[in-house]
């Protein structure tokens, strides 16, 4: 199985790369939805964890166009903070696609259930 990070911090990328891998998953790697976008349309990944506040483009902007490409694409969007008017990232992206979200700092148990059961 394949996953794809898309998130600008080396070393959320590096902690979710080494829970994942041990797990025995392939890991792919970008440091914004650009970037992750590429990749997506190239390695057609089973899962796409995504943050949601990045450089260039920004998790929401992310999804919507995974979705578009792929309505049946699994996707867990990640957020540290950024709460706004009562509507936080993650809850909004939650509506416009992702299938769960998960708050930094995010612990490898939590990562691995998250993941797990995306991807059932």
């Amino acid at each position: 199985m394949k996953i794809l990070i898309i998130d600008d911090d080396e070393l959320i990328r590096m902690t979710c790369r080494n829970i994942l891998k041990k797990e025995g998953y392939t890991v792919l790697e970008a440091e914004n939805g650009n970037v992750g976008m590429t990749v997506f349309k190239s390695e057609s990944p089973d899962l796409v964890i995504t943050d949601m506040l990045m450089p260039d483009k920004e998790g929401l902007e992310t999804i919507s166009e995974i979705r578009a490409l792929n309505p049946n694409a699994k996707i867990i969007a990640i957020s540290g903070g950024g709460d706004t008017h009562n509507m936080g990232f993650l809850q909004l992206a939650r509506k416009i696609g992702a299938n769960r979200a998960l708050k930094k700092p995010i612990k490898a148990g939590e990562l691995l259930s998250a993941v797990k059961a995306t991807l059932k």
